[in-house]
């Protein structure tokens, strides 16, 4: 953001609640698994590539034609749920109980 991103893509494939005020922020989920628990609050799941009902260029068109729709006021879901105000959240480290 300091550098002049407006759009940011943000790849989890722990289901991150991560969302950037100043920006935008699109979740994709990196695993199917990942994205039936939280789909609410991911915009793209990109475990279509990994079980093959996807191509890495039909992935890619879709990635890139929501970035032109959330860069021409489509809100993101990050955006829906209203996260971005507390960006700062240490992470675990480890093991997670």
């Amino acid at each position: 953001m300091a550098g002049g991103a407006n759009l940011i893509c943000f790849t989890t494939g722990r289901g991150s609640a991560y969302g950037c005020a100043p920006a935008p922020s699109l979740k994709l989920g990196t695993n199917t698994a990942l994205w039936q628990r939280q789909q609410e609050d991911i915009d793209i799941n990109c475990g279509t590539v990994i079980d093959g009902s996807q191509s890495i260029e039909e992935l890619g068109e879709e990635i890139f034609s929501l970035m032109l729709a959330t860069a021409s006021g489509q809100r993101s879901k990050s955006e829906l749920h209203g996260y971005g105000q507390n960006e700062f959240v240490p992470w675990q480290l480890g093991a997670i109980t």
